[in-house]
């Protein structure tokens, strides 16, 4: 088994994990503090998040990466890394000051220019239909308030 695959074992346990003991924690916290209105529950987001987790780690352990130093594989330095932060960062101040939606459509599209997309015009049908889904799936479905600017 690789480092990869192994990885990716310790996530799905630790997601399965989280979802089943520690999530449904949360949830009994609540009831025996009395919330008596009514929302999402303090487990939608971690709920959301433990399911990302699991997911990704399903598709890492039955996808094949390449090996550091062989051909193909992702060679980026400290750099790189830096840059990531610091798009991480921007994206947080853009969330408290232009919005969810059109901070989170630069931050992917960023984060494809960065990471050279292949196929351009799935990377801007990404960009832009997956902060709009999200956007939906929280402030419509789930009643989740999402940072908004005055403007959107």
């Amino acid at each position: 088994m690789t480092a990869n695959r192994t990885l990716a074992l310790v996530f799905v346990v630790a997601s399965i994990v989280f979802l089943t003991v520690m999530v449904p924690e949360l949830n009994q916290q609540q009831a025996s503090m009395g919330g008596g209105f009514y929302s999402v529950g303090p487990s939608a987001l971690p709920t959301f998040a433990g399911a990302m987790v699991l997911l990704f780690g399903v598709v890492m352990l039955f996808t094949d990466r390449p090996v550091p130093g062989e051909a193909g594989a992702f060679t980026a330095g400290i750099g790189m890394g830096l840059l990531q932060i610091g798009l991480f960062g921007a994206y947080a101040l853009g969330l408290s000051t232009i919005g969810f939606l059109p901070a989170s459509i630069l931050f992917l599209a960023a984060i494809f220019l960065i990471y050279r997309a292949k196929n351009w015009l799935v990377a801007a049908s990404l960009a832009l239909g997956l902060p709009i889904l999200v956007d939906a799936l929280l402030r419509k479905i789930f009643l989740v308030p999402l940072p908004g600017a005055s403007f959107f």
